[in-house]
């Protein structure tokens, strides 16, 4: 028998209108200003795509000011992603994964390596990143919920587990073609340029969104380095004159592991699972970290 799984069936589209929904549970969304463990979050805010293209472009602004004007930021293999982001055939989602080094991280590096036409089309293609923060920042009050679901983030429960909507939710966007960042560590590292121990939620994911008959999205490791110096940990302000370099990696195959999501009996074995794809992607990033801290170096 297959694996245990909240994603049997395709949740109820709110960002699309798509009303097609099997379980009462995940009805919803829930209200701005909650973060429910078994209701999805809200996907469209207050005011629809005016209040989404003036968020993303203030936000975007400001983020590419900090990032590559009063700090000089640079990449390489930039291309891959561009191609990903910008071409891939939808509905293949995407999944981004990065370390996580400055609670600026997003927007900071994802505006940066956004480019500014692709922002300014998000009602054509609806392309721009969606990500996931704790509720405790991001769903702190209705208005501060609003304003990051402006943003295409959504909260989620930290130390809540894997079994939350929000996952289910954005599985859900993925297998309908769109692009999730993840920071697999699930925190910020107090130690610049380490790995910390990477949570399963990637391989929840990678499987919800085989479960639910998506297509096995394209998923691409990024390193960056030096916004431990931009925004300092534990630190209000932002610090000029530093360099941001990002380093893009190989694309990940898991198509071996995912075939596998399916088949499992047990919990345990599912858990397994997961702990392999994360394997594999901490190997990933070992790898993209070494290189950009080579080139750091070079130049």
């Amino acid at each position: 028998p297959d694996c245990p799984s909240h994603t049997r069936h395709i949740m109820t589209d709110v960002s699309r209108g798509d009303t097609s929904s099997a379980s009462a549970a995940l009805a919803g969304p829930s209200p701005f200003g909650e973060c429910l463990p078994d209701v999805p979050p809200p996907l469209v805010p207050p005011l629809g795509v005016f209040s989404r293209m003036a968020t993303l472009g203030v936000v975007a602004g400001f983020s590419k000011f900090i990032v590559s004007v009063l700090n000089k930021a640079t990449t390489s293999n930039y291309e891959t992603l561009l191609h990903h982001m910008t071409e891939r055939k939808r509905p293949q989602g995407m999944i981004t994964v990065s370390n996580h080094s400055s609670t600026f991280d997003d927007p900071g590096v994802l505006s940066f390596l956004i480019p500014w036409w692709y922002f300014a089309t998000e009602p054509k293609h609806e392309g721009v990143r969606w990500t996931i923060c704790t509720a405790e920042i991001c769903a702190a009050s209705p208005a501060v919920h609003a304003f990051f679901t402006a943003g295409k983030t959504v909260p989620i429960n930290r130390g809540g587990g894997l079994h939350q909507a929000t996952l289910t939710a954005m599985a859900d966007r993925i297998a309908k073609g769109d692009w999730v960042h993840v920071f697999p560590e699930g925190k910020v590292s107090k130690n610049a340029n380490e790995l910390g121990r990477l949570k399963w939620g990637l391989g929840k994911l990678l499987c919800d969104v085989d479960e639910v008959g998506g297509l096995a999205p394209v998923v691409i490791p990024f390193w960056h380095s030096g916004m431990d110096s931009v925004k300092k940990y534990g630190r209000w302000g932002f610090w000029p004159f530093n360099r941001v370099h990002v380093t893009v990696g190989t694309p990940i195959d898991f198509t071996d592991l995912t075939r596998k999501c399916k088949k499992c009996d047990t919990q345990k074995k599912k858990e397994a699972l997961y702990a392999a794809m994360m394997k594999r992607t901490e190997a990933e990033m070992r790898v993209t970290r070494e290189k950009n801290l080579r080139e750091r170096q070079e130049v």
